[in-house]
């Protein structure tokens, strides 16, 4: 019983260190017109596309254009929306003021 006790707090201790190591993560990029962009990714297993939506309220407070999103059926990923085409979610956005 004490074993199979250790051997939970063990897998959970774990869990919770990888977990924390694999966050929402924001590159800038370039958005090909002279405009700079940033792509967020949030491919993360325990992430998700709110945590996407905070990220970028929180770059631009809250004043943000979605350029491309893997959410969307993309024809030909040509130029900055080739960035998502590996991941799981994740979004490109433009500042309204910037």
């Amino acid at each position: 019983m004490q074993q199979k006790i250790c051997t939970s707090v063990f897998i959970l201790g774990a869990g919770l260190i990888l977990g924390g190591c694999a966050g929402t993560e924001k590159t800038p990029v370039s958005l090909g017109d002279g405009a700079e962009g940033t792509l967020i990714d949030c491919s993360g297993w325990h992430l998700g596309v709110r945590d996407c939506i905070e990220v970028a309220n929180e770059r631009c407070d809250g004043d943000y254009e979605v350029i491309a999103s893997t959410a969307e059926q993309w024809q030909a990923r040509t130029g900055v929306t080739g960035l998502l085409a590996d991941l799981d979610r994740a979004m490109i956005i433009r500042c309204a003021d910037e």
